[in-house]
């Protein structure tokens, strides 16, 4: 399974390049203004993709032309070629992403500068990324037997969930709640509670919010100041009242690792006592509290409604997150 544990720290990789090209791209939209298709921050971004997408096809190609391995499950594609099935899924989510990013090539022709997280490319961009993200997740849960492989999840969940913030913002409005502090704090706990069920290891939990913490820091402090050198090299000014905040970042929960250090701490206990997955519903609950809270005190606002929703809904999500996590573990038994 060489093969596979590569192709799998490369689809990290490229899920990387791929949000550190859209946090910058967003940084650009804030700063500068409206783009256009041709700017360093897309290409930085459709980099990621393309580096998901042949990554993908090369594991495949592997797997075809090889001798099979019989720990390596896959399925015929077009009669002839053997593909795994998580490469499968994240290279025909990278194709589609692409074929979007034509899309969005075509958007940019007929209506000109493009200044909105919610056009229609970019959400079905956007929905491609959530499906690579999904693909990557099987890639490193058939690696879970391996240490690389659950240390792979965990890093890889952390910072799938930052980027697949921008998808949120593409959230309707919802009766008598903040919608986005809402789904947010849904999103992470399901990253969370996944990783500490596919795993059942407290230490990765937390190295999944160090990760989101990480990338975090990364774009709040680098974003700004890149954005503002790339500018003056091409001879455009930035905005009057820009002050050099961050904005992808500022849109981010920042209770992301104490909470995942709650629920790494709640799996530990339940382990020993051997209560497992009650000690991690409950801290899914709390977790999603402190991170809705957390995320309204970012936004200066303070809504019941929201926490308590986001309390109730976090069970639901931390049960279905555990019942994700069967087929997962089972891609790691042949």
């Amino acid at each position: 399974m060489k093969a596979e544990r590569t192709g799998a720290w490369v689809l990290l990789a490229g899920a990387f390049i791929t949000i550190f090209g859209l946090t910058w791209d967003l940084q650009w939209h804030g700063d500068v203004g409206p783009d256009t298709f041709f700017t360093a921050p897309h290409l930085v971004m459709y980099l990621g993709t393309a580096t998901a997408g042949f990554t993908s096809l090369s594991v495949v190609l592997y797997r075809t032309f090889r001798r099979p391995d019989p720990d390596v499950r896959t399925v015929k594609v077009l009669g002839t070629f053997r593909a795994p099935i998580p490469f499968l899924v994240t290279g025909l989510a990278a194709a589609g992403e692409l074929l979007y990013g034509l899309t969005d090539l075509w958007w940019h022709t007929v209506y000109g500068f493009d200044a909105t997280p919610t056009s229609p490319p970019h959400v079905a961009m956007s929905l491609c990324f959530l499906v690579q993200a999904v693909g990557a997740v099987m890639a490193f849960a058939s690696l879970r037997e391996s240490r690389s492989g659950r240390i792979g999840l965990a890093v890889y969940v952390g910072i799938s969930i930052y980027g697949q913030v921008f998808l949120l913002f593409s959230t309707p409005e919802l009766p008598w709640i903040s919608a986005f502090p809402f789904v947010v704090a849904l999103l992470c706990v399901l990253g969370l509670i996944l990783v500490a069920a596919v795993t059942r290891a407290p230490a990765l939990v937390v190295v999944a919010g160090l990760s989101f913490a990480a990338i975090h820091a990364i774009t709040w402090v680098v974003n700004p100041p890149l954005t503002r050198a790339y500018a003056a090299a091409i001879d455009l000014p930035v905005r009057d009242y820009v002050d050099g905040s961050p904005v992808y970042a500022s849109y981010s929960p920042i209770a992301m690792l104490p909470v995942a250090l709650l629920m790494a701490g709640a799996l530990a206990l339940g382990k020993r006592f051997g209560s497992t997955k009650g000690a991690v519903m409950v801290t899914a609950a709390v977790g999603a509290a402190a991170l809705a809270f957390g995320h309204l005190v970012q936004f200066e606002a303070f809504d019941g409604a929201t926490i308590a929703a986001a309390t109730v809904f976090g069970v639901g999500v931390g049960l279905a997150a555990w019942r994700m996590s069967a087929p997962l573990r089972n891609l790691a038994e042949v």
